[in-house]
């Protein structure tokens, strides 16, 4: 007979896994990401990959304190949460620049009489759309998204809400499960996640790539406040 208690905890895995997977530096982050490549399939892309990072984080964590024995140090979730601050400021201040650096450019000229001067100049295209312009940018790469989402899985909540179950699991099939069960709840939101922030960017491509930018500077200053809120934390 299934022990029913045992049975209701790895249940319950999966709802804790998706809940965890909307903390507010998750959603900063995913954001972030997504906003470097507009479109569904890129935002859909990112998130899982960001998933699949946690998840698999979570899975040594948990390996290495159950079947292994192993010891984590306390410290290395704090460690873990000041890289995370610093990491949303690092996105923040990336999508910035890119929009700077594909909006504006310095362009010099006299008037008259008058010594050569610098204008910044202003330069939107409106004929090429959102999606293609990210899609052809070879600097951003999607494989740092799982970098992130190890990271995450690493720092704050996440080990508690893992490892503490763990410990009263008896067997090591209950505890896979409910490391695996978790795990698709984060990513099973997160994948939903990113159709909504991708539908959103499609939405506002039609009404104009200014609206893009202002989400996309929106997401960035939050990325960054999240950060240094994070950072200001950690050093308490």
């Amino acid at each position: 007979m299934v022990n029913t208690d045992l049975f209701a905890l790895v249940t319950l895995a999966f709802g804790l896994g998706m809940l965890h997977a909307l903390d507010a530096d998750h959603i900063m982050a995913v954001s972030g990401l997504a906003s470097t490549r507009v479109s569904l399939r890129n935002s859909v892309r990112f998130c899982f990959r960001w998933a699949a990072g946690h998840g698999l984080s979570l899975l040594i964590i948990g390996a290495c304190v159950y079947l292994l024995g192993m010891a984590i140090p306390h410290s290395l979730s704090q460690y873990a949460e000041s890289a995370v601050g610093g990491m949303l400021i690092l996105i923040g201040a990336w999508i910035i620049w890119e929009l700077s650096r594909k909006s504006a450019h310095l362009h010099f000229h006299r008037h008259d009489d008058l010594p050569t001067h610098a204008h910044w100049h202003q330069h939107q295209h409106q004929h090429d759309h959102p999606r293609k312009q990210h899609d052809q940018d070879p600097h951003i790469h999607q494989h740092g998204a799982m970098i992130v989402g190890m990271l995450h899985g690493t720092a704050g909540s996440a080990p508690l809400l893992v490892l503490l179950p763990l410990a009263k699991l008896g067997t090591p099939v209950y505890a896979i499960a409910y490391l695996l069960l978790f795990s698709a709840g984060v990513l099973l939101a997160m994948i939903m996640f990113g159709g909504f922030i991708g539908g959103v960017y499609q939405w506002l491509s039609r009404l104009g790539t200014r609206f893009v930018k202002t989400l996309r500077i929106v997401i960035a200053a939050s990325s960054i406040s999240f950060g240094v809120y994070l950072l200001s934390g950690a050093f308490v």
